[in-house]
């Protein structure tokens, strides 16, 4: 385990990022049953056959899933911070391929401690392998549900974006979960326990994750970055399943799914992406539930965003 050291002029830099990597580093937690967070059970059914036949015909994801399972500190050679928002999976998993294999040799020491590496990952070739399963899990597992998942990662750096701008970082550290301690005139973010890593003046990225995970991210002296769980997530796995039958029969579906949608504001167009409706359904489901006082709309900016009101909280929980 490593935390981040930093000053305050280090995180007057602080930056969101997207990394489509970090989904799979979150769903190989999941999957190993390290970290399942509200919601994710959905998920694993839904994938369950898929992950069993990926399993079994690769010893490389095996390895991965018992290392996952066990250790405090993922490889850092498949956990780098991204640019931006706008890295995609393929060139991330293109530098994965390239890395040299003295660092990947010794990111799988660092990450099995004091156990023998596994057979499997203690090749030669191991980045062109791990690379392989990763990109596997991704087009199986989670490539299918991308557009979805990522208009709620946008959403969620959005909202914590506006929230930077206003409050600062204290705050936002605070809303995010993210362990934070003050040293003397320096912040230590992450668990502050093991390696201590300063910034040195390049900022942090601050990536969520739809599968809940908590991970400090090296990629020294380049960058450095941490995930965070995004908010929402439960709620998009929940939509169509058996639990809200009830909300359905007494809304309809599509106003069923954007009130549930609606578990921290949004704009119409994000609801569309997250959704995969019109906009002239979201906006007519909208209007319908604002007139039943379901939900409620304030301006940010050139925005409008949706909220639910109380009652609207309230009915969002109904279950079958």
């Amino acid at each position: 385990m490593a935390h981040l050291e930093c000053t305050p002029e280090d995180l007057a830099k602080v930056r969101f990022g997207l990394s489509p990597m970090s989904q799979v580093v979150g769903a190989l937690n999941v999957l190993s049953g390290q970290n399942v967070p509200p919601g994710l059970p959905i998920w694993t059914a839904r994938v369950r056959d898929r992950y069993q036949r990926l399993l079994a015909g690769s010893p490389v994801l095996r390895a991965l899933i018992r290392l996952h399972r066990v250790t405090d500190y993922a490889p850092d050679f498949y956990c780098v911070p991204p640019d931006g928002v706008d890295t995609t999976f393929e060139r991330e998993v293109a530098a994965v391929r390239r890395m040299p294999a003295d660092r990947v040799a010794a990111d799988f020491r660092l990450s099995h401690r004091e156990r023998p590496v596994d057979p499997a990952l203690n090749v030669p070739d191991a980045a062109e392998r791990v690379a392989d399963a990763l990109e596997a899990l991704w087009t199986e597992l989670l490539a299918p549900d991308w557009p979805r998942l990522r208009a709620l990662l946008e959403r969620d750096i959005v909202q914590r974006a506006g929230r930077l701008a206003v409050y600062g970082w204290m705050e936002v550290f605070g809303r995010l979960g993210i362990d934070m301690e003050l040293k003397e005139e320096r912040i230590l973010l992450g668990k502050v326990r093991g390696a201590s890593h300063r910034l040195g003046g390049v900022g942090v990225v601050l990536m969520p994750n739809a599968f809940g995970a908590r991970y400090v991210y090296l990629d020294p002296p380049r960058a450095y970055g941490l995930t965070y769980p995004a908010h929402g997530v439960a709620a998009l796995w929940e939509r169509g399943s058996p639990a809200a039958d009830g909300l359905v029969a007494l809304l309809g579906r599509g106003r069923a799914a954007v009130l549930t949608a609606l578990d921290s504001p949004a704009s119409t167009s994000q609801l569309v992406a997250q959704l995969s409706m019109t906009l002239g359904g979201v906006g007519g489901h909208l209007a319908v539930l604002r007139r039943a006082g379901l939900v409620s709309r304030t301006r940010s900016g050139r925005s409008v965003l949706y909220s639910r009101t109380p009652m609207g909280d309230g009915l969002a929980q109904l279950t079958a």
